[in-house]
């Protein structure tokens, strides 16, 4: 995480990937998570410009087999704009939810369900 009070623009694919989704299917993906009793990894909220979106930090290695519609996954190559810690409230970019500890990270199979099941029912195709 970054020391200072800046966000700071964080190299993907070493100590995590990032699956970025629209902010309105990640808020509801996170509430499926939890009400399954599964733990939420560190989530980042964009809330600037004309799409407000959420990126899930996820194992190094995940964006490989990533695949899901309206998402993208961000690994080697990529980087990511993250919060200062304190910084977990709107306005503007902020943790959604904080890192619990040290390598706790979002697990790709149950964020993966999650993401397709708030997608469909945002869809209506549930």
């Amino acid at each position: 995480m970054p020391i200072g009070s800046e966000p700071e623009l964080c190299p993907a694919g070493t100590w995590w990937d990032a699956v970025r989704t629209p902010e309105h299917v990640g808020r509801r993906a996170v509430e499926l998570i939890e009400e399954q009793g599964l733990a939420v990894g560190p989530v980042i909220l964009d809330e600037g410009g004309r799409e407000p979106r959420m990126y899930f930090l996820t194992p190094a290695g995940t964006s490989a087999r990533w695949e899901e519609a309206e998402t993208v996954a961000l690994g080697l190559t990529c980087h990511v704009v993250v919060p200062p810690a304190e910084r977990t409230a709107s306005p503007g970019l902020h943790w959604y939810r904080l890192p619990a500890r040290p390598h706790t990270l979002n697990l790709p199979d149950g964020l993966h369900h999650a993401l397709i099941k708030a997608r469909r029912e945002r869809e209506g195709t549930v």
